[in-house]
């Protein structure tokens, strides 16, 4: 778990070096938010929040270098969906495929990818199943509903 985590930490120093590139530059400009300060929050590259403590990994996949997350969203993902179906399993399989494919030809990133798919929908199934869980304490269900 140390060798992990300071891996993830090897990682986030490098994009928050490049989120500071972004907002020096102005591109990550967002206009001022309803208390009339700035936002700086238009592109960024991850939050490390989210990341950690998310509540599901659907949502810390997210936010582990969100801009590619968005590409591959807006350009594989969306072009995988058949009008009038859900989602499923194959839509993102093939995101995540394509990203084992974009990272080399190891075979240890088309294994680790095709987990993180079976990952994200096992995320999803546990999220539709909440409704059996409602008998358990507020404080306790709120890990469920997210």
């Amino acid at each position: 778990m140390l060798a992990i985590t300071n891996m993830r930490l090897f990682y986030y120093s490098g994009w928050c070096i490049t989120d500071g590139a972004m907002i020096a530059s102005g591109i990550a400009y967002a206009g001022k938010d309803k208390n009339g300060e700035e936002k700086f929050d238009q592109i960024y590259s991850i939050n490390i929040y989210e990341t950690e403590f998310g509540l599901s990994a659907q949502i810390m996949m997210q936010h582990w270098n969100h801009q590619i997350h968005l590409w591959l969203k807006y350009y594989v993902f969306n072009r995988t969906l058949v009008k009038g179906k859900r989602p499923g399993l194959m839509n993102n399989m093939a995101v995540f495929i394509c990203s084992a494919f974009w990272h080399g030809f190891y075979p240890f990133y088309y294994v680790m990818f095709f987990f993180c798919a079976l990952l994200g929908e096992l995320s999803k199934d546990i999220y539709r199943s909440r409704i059996f869980f409602r008998w358990i304490p507020y404080p306790l269900n709120s890990f469920l509903a997210k």
